[in-house]
């Protein structure tokens, strides 16, 4: 995976981050196919200042699709 950066928040201009999972019921990523059901956990990166939730992503991206599936 790709590490992103991000410089500055785009709500506030804040520059401190807090990451970490999103615990819900439905905190996960689901690809279902036809045989298969795939979950990733989902994680928010949130500014410390303002709250704002900058970016979802997953960790694991591999546990939803490995690399021989993915799409172009």
């Amino acid at each position: 995976m790709k590490e992103v950066k991000i410089e500055k928040c785009p709500f506030c201009g804040g520059e401190e981050w807090i990451e970490s999972n999103v615990s819900t019921m439905t905190g996960r990523v689901c690809v279902a196919t036809d045989s298969t059901t795939r979950i990733a956990v989902l994680f928010a990166t949130v500014c410390r200042d303002c709250g704002s939730v900058v970016r979802l992503f997953c960790k694991t991206p591999e546990n939803l699709y490995p690399k021989k599936e993915r799409r172009e």
